[in-house]
C-alpha cells in the first residue's frame, strides 16, 4: 500500500471536490450530508483535512470536515471525520485525527466538540483514546432515531 499522507485542503479543485463527494456517498450512502455545493463552502470558510495515498494514485482515504462555533471562538466542530471503508483498521483514522487535533491548537483553539453515533463502536474508541468525553446525548439529532453522543474534547 501506498504511504499515506495528511493534508489540509486549501483551496478548491473540482477534481478534488469530486474525489470526497464519491466517497461520501460510498461510505455514507443516502446520508451522505455532503456534496459539490458544501465541499467548496467548507474549504473556503472552515477546514477541510484529508488522508490521502501518496503516489501515482492519490486517492483520499479519509475526511474530517471542521467548522467554527459561534457559541465559542476557540471551539472547533467536527462536522464529519470518516476513514474509507476499506482503509479501516490501519491506522489511518488515528494518523488524521492526530494531525487535526495538532492543527488546530496550532490555530489557536481550545476544544474541539463533535457527534458520534452511540452504537459505532470503533469510532467512539477512537475518540475516548485521545481523551474525549461524552457530555451529552441528543435524541433524533440528525432525524427520527438518530441519535448521538455529543463528544468533547480541551486541548
Amino acid at each position: 500500500m501506498n504511504e499515506i499522507i495528511i493534508r489540509d485542503i486549501r483551496s478548491v479543485d473540482h477534481k478534488l471536490v469530486r474525489m470526497i463527494e464519491k466517497l461520501e456517498r460510498r461510505n455514507l450512502g443516502r446520508e451522505a450530508s455532503i456534496n459539490q455545493w458544501l465541499i467548496p463552502v467548507i474549504i473556503r470558510y472552515g477546514k477541510f483535512i484529508v488522508a490521502q495515498k501518496d503516489g501515482d494514485d492519490p486517492d483520499i482515504v479519509g475526511v474530517c470536515e471542521l467548522i467554527r462555533s459561534y457559541k465559542s471562538e476557540t471551539c472547533a466542530f467536527v462536522h464529519s471525520f470518516y476513514i474509507d471503508k476499506a482503509y479501516r483498521r490501519k491506522g489511518i483514522g488515528k494518523k488524521l485525527l492526530e494531525e487535526v487535533i495538532s492543527n488546530l491548537k496550532k490555530d489557536g483553539f481550545k476544544e474541539i466538540e463533535l457527534t458520534v453515533d452511540p452504537r459505532n463502536k470503533a469510532a467512539n474508541h477512537l475518540y475516548k483514546k485521545f481523551g474525549f468525553e461524552r457530555i451529552d446525548f441528543r435524541k433524533n439529532e440528525y432525524g427520527r432515531g438518530i441519535n448521538r453522543d455529543l463528544m468533547k474534547l480541551e486541548l
